[in-house]
């Protein structure tokens, strides 16, 4: 940037030839012919504008480690600032630059620092792309090898688009006239990423790294989210005492806490270090790093550190904030430290329904850590419960309840709770019942509302699948106001929706109508919404509403799949099954639901599985009589 080249790119934005004349008059200086034009163009059009100098790291020359602006442009920006300020005029300036520098006119700006793209700003971005977006036919291995190259970064990931989508083949891929596949592109790009470093960085950049920053960005790998400054210097400082102090002497080498802080700002003005909005740093995966060889002591450290900050410390933390300390204190082997973030996470899982997620937390934890907790043994049992894995699960609830001290009442009531929802899974009420009285007592001695409520909601729930209806409804009836007292919405949706279906046995469908819109008012899970929507197609199905009934099925459906649901699945398919056969005669489409919802409830080993099977053969006979 100098002065006739931005008169010129202002000139040819210009229409009228008058101010074309006058900006391009250099009998005058340049900032007083720049606030002669702003004038105007704020009094003609009374619209502000906003100059982008982009890339403008061109403009920068180095000094004394950092950078500073080349004279013309220094010259230029001067004049540009000033003249705006001297108008008091609302247009701005934004400049895009790879580094920071030093300059005096910076005071008028305010400096943004930019981090990765993340969470649903990345999303927003994947979703523009092609190779990424919704109707991509790209295979999903190769979407997620492609974002994890792409870091966060969207001119790579903009890149590796073209990449998936063939239009664009890096040169690793062109030697010795090789035609590669784009799986096979993308693995040499993961083993030796020297292309995708050229897209994003400069090399006079990574001649800047020297030994000192090299060890301490390496040492900066070990996070894979962006932590506090505090947490970063914790784990560098290791790596900075004989190179940064000048001590020869290893036994009196001490951290060089100061030297640290100076190479962080340099990464940071270099642009070798992500900064986030808050301030929290990361190393960009671009970088030709390695985490170093005390990996072990280096991620237990950094568990050790976060485990502090955010998690004794913090007032509240995020699931990725969680999974990051438990991630660390595997690798790290800090094994109390892994087994209590577990059972957190576990616990949050489950109750949003993400099986699968609290399924595979389990299973590396146990893996890693050979622990036999009776608290986490508990959560994977209801997460292989809810998964279709019966077998399992009852194994697991067996164990805990054996692990479980008996002075530990309130775990053993809770375990024994879940262990009857899983007999009542099985139709076992008879043990159900005996379980749930079990715990009952104790939940009612120990003072545990929430515990007390379940418990006289499922053990109605039982009394009336016995056929014993008015009973069902005066345990669901007491359980709503426990409900009530402390707030809990989601145990009062339950609650309500056994009622509804209760109602319609009674014929009182009315008011089973208004149980369910309660319900959907009070309700924020997706997988009991689920059920209400099941239970509204049984009240259309029976009010002869038949496309009205399919619908509602339908959504339930997606719903269960959406979350992993098995069990929902399975049910919800034989009720769509039946549907079709017997109102629409669509004998293919039903018995094709009805073989995955059979498929399903035998894995779950449930007595409703013969009746699938039975329907099965009736509505194949109806469909071969038809034929």
């Amino acid at each position: 940037m100098d002065e006739p080249s931005l008169v010129n790119k202002l000139a040819a934005a210009l229409d009228s030839w008058e101010l074309r004349e006058a900006l391009q008059d250099n009998r005058e200086e340049l900032k007083f012919r720049l606030r002669r034009l702003f004038r105007l163009l704020e009094e003609d059009a009374a619209k502000p504008f906003l100059l982008v100098l982009d890339d403008f790291e061109v403009n920068l020359e180095s000094c004394n480690g950092g950078y500073v602006l080349q004279p013309e442009a220094a010259e230029v920006l001067e004049s540009l600032v000033w003249a705006i300020q001297d108008n008091y005029a609302p247009h701005r300036l934004i400049i895009t630059c790879r580094y920071d520098f030093e300059s005096s006119q910076l005071q008028s700006f305010y400096k943004q620092k930019m981090d990765s793209l993340r969470g649903a700003d990345w999303q927003k971005k994947c979703n523009r792309l092609t190779a990424f977006g919704s109707e991509s036919q790209v295979e999903e291995a190769l979407q997620a090898q492609a974002q994890r190259l792409a870091d966060g970064n969207p001119r790579l990931l903009e890149w590796l688009d073209k990449v998936l989508l063939n239009l664009e083949s890096p040169q690793l891929a062109l030697k010795r006239g090789e035609k590669n596949t784009v799986a096979e592109i993308l693995a040499r790009l993961e083993a030796d990423p020297v292309e995708l470093r050229e897209k994003v960085l400069a090399k006079e950049l990574l001649k800047q790294i020297d030994q000192p920053m090299r060890e301490m960005l390496s040492r900066g790998l070990v996070f894979e989210l962006p932590v506090p400054r505090e947490a970063f210097i914790a784990v560098c400082r290791g790596g900075f005492r004989d190179k940064l102090t000048g001590n020869t002497d290893n036994s009196e080498a001490k951290p060089a806490l100061n030297n640290v802080d100076e190479y962080i700002n340099l990464a940071i003005a270099l642009g070798l270090l992500e900064v986030s909005p808050d301030e929290s740093l990361r190393v960009p995966r671009i970088l030709p790093l390695k985490l170093p060889e005390e990996a072990e002591t280096l991620h237990r450290q950094a568990a050790e550190v976060l485990y502090r900050l955010w998690w004794e410390n913090a007032e509240e933390i995020s699931e990725k904030q969680g999974e990051e300390i438990h991630r660390l204190a595997l690798e790290g082997k800090a094994k109390n430290m892994a087994l209590e973030i577990t059972i957190n996470l576990v616990i949050s899982a489950n109750s949003h329904s993400l099986y699968l997620k609290a399924r595979q937390l389990c299973e590396l934890t146990l893996e890693n850590t050979e622990t036999e907790d009776y608290h986490l043994l508990h959560q994977r049992a209801i997460a292989e419960q809810h998964s279709g894995e019966i077998k399992k699960a009852e194994e697991y609830y067996q164990q805990a309840l054996k692990n479980c001290p008996q002075e530990d009442k309130e775990q053993r009531a809770e375990i024994i709770f879940h262990f009857a929802t899983l007999k009542t899974d099985q139709e076992d009420f008879e043990e159900a019942i005996k379980l749930y009285d079990q715990c009952l007592v104790t939940f009612e001695n120990m003072g545990n509302t929430i515990g007390q409520a379940g418990a006289l909601n499922n053990l109605g729930i039982i009394k009336a699948k016995l056929g014993h209806i008015e009973e069902g409804i005066s345990l669901l009836e007491r359980s709503i106001p426990i409900f009530e007292s402390i707030d809990h919405n989601r145990g009062k949706v339950g609650a309500l929706n056994c009622l509804g279906t209760l109602k319609i046995a009674q014929g009182k469908v009315e008011e089973a109508i208004l149980d369910y819109q309660e319900s959907i008012e009070l309700d924020d899970r997706v997988e009991s919404k689920a059920v209400t929507l099941s239970t509204l197609g049984i009240i259309q199905s029976s009010k002869g509403n038949t496309d009205e009934a399919i619908t509602l099925y339908q959504e339930a459906l997606a719903i269960y799949k959406g979350i992993g649901d098995i069990l929902g699945k399975g049910r919800t398919l034989k009720m769509l099954g039946q549907l079709l056969a017997d109102r629409k005669k669509q004998f293919t489409t039903a018995l094709d639901y009805l073989q995955q919802s059979l498929e399903i409830l035998q894995r779950f080993q449930s007595p409703e599985a013969e009746k699938v099977r039975q329907m099965i053969a009736y509505v194949q006979k109806m469909a071969d009589e038809k034929q």
